[in-house]
């Protein structure tokens, strides 16, 4: 990536569903700073997930495109690679396996990307801690707390050392007081691991603290 480029770069993204009739994404144009902490905050059904979900390599998008570190995202192999290698992904329902421990669910990243099993134990290991979850490595994702299971959702997301994470809603399921620590968690991370993230939210007060926030409305940046 040039050293002047943005890690996320979007233009004219556009995406429908049900064979064009339902217009999700009409022409999204939008770049996030290197390091930085971006909020793209809207009324349901805006696009916001949708939009994150191309950006990540979830999804393709019908026409437009996605640059993430400079490279199109513009084939299943280089959404796949994408995602094994560069994008770290929270969802907000966390999408853990409830019958594996903490620590089986965060090795699965680094099994697909074929990472050294001793390699991946030791930046397993080293996430745990700072996420305050060193003591529940061999608990079941149900017995954890809503907060615990999140903060796993964010070691899984950066088990690969990805250096973009995108996370949709990661605080929508949780009450106040926890959504604040896992948003301070997501910042104290982002800033110790040197990556970029863009967030989803349907809380202005978490977005306004983010370095920027992107407003969207029918598909569009408002």
């Amino acid at each position: 990536m040039n050293a002047t480029q943005s890690p996320i770069q979007v233009q004219n993204l556009t995406k429908s569903f049900d064979s064009g009739k339902i217009e999700v994404l009409r022409g999204v144009d939008l770049t996030v700073p290197q390091g930085k902490i971006y909020s793209v905050c809207g009324p349901s059904g805006c696009g916001k997930s949708t939009l994150l979900h191309i950006i990540a390599g979830i999804e393709s998008a019908d026409s437009g495109s996605v640059l993430v570190e400079g490279q199109s995202l513009n084939s299943e192999r280089k959404r796949l690679a994408a995602l094994r290698h560069t994008i770290g992904f929270v969802f907000q329902l966390h999408n853990l396996i409830p019958d594996l421990t903490m620590e089986e669910n965060c090795l699965i990243p680094s099994i697909a990307a074929g990472m050294n099993h001793g390699e991946a134990m030791e930046r397993f290991h080293c996430l745990a801690k700072k996420t305050g979850l060193e003591h529940r490595t061999k608990n079941r994702i149900q017995d954890l707390s809503g907060g615990e299971r999140q903060r796993t959702a964010i070691c899984r997301a950066l088990m690969n050392s990805p250096t973009i994470v995108v996370a949709d809603e990661p605080t929508g399921s949780l009450d106040e007081k926890t959504s604040w620590a896992i948003f301070a968690l997501l910042g104290d991370l982002v800033v110790s691991n040197g990556v970029t993230m863009i967030m989803a939210t349907h809380d202005l007060e978490l977005a306004n603290n983010s370095d920027g926030v992107i407003h969207m409305r029918d598909g569009k940046i408002a």
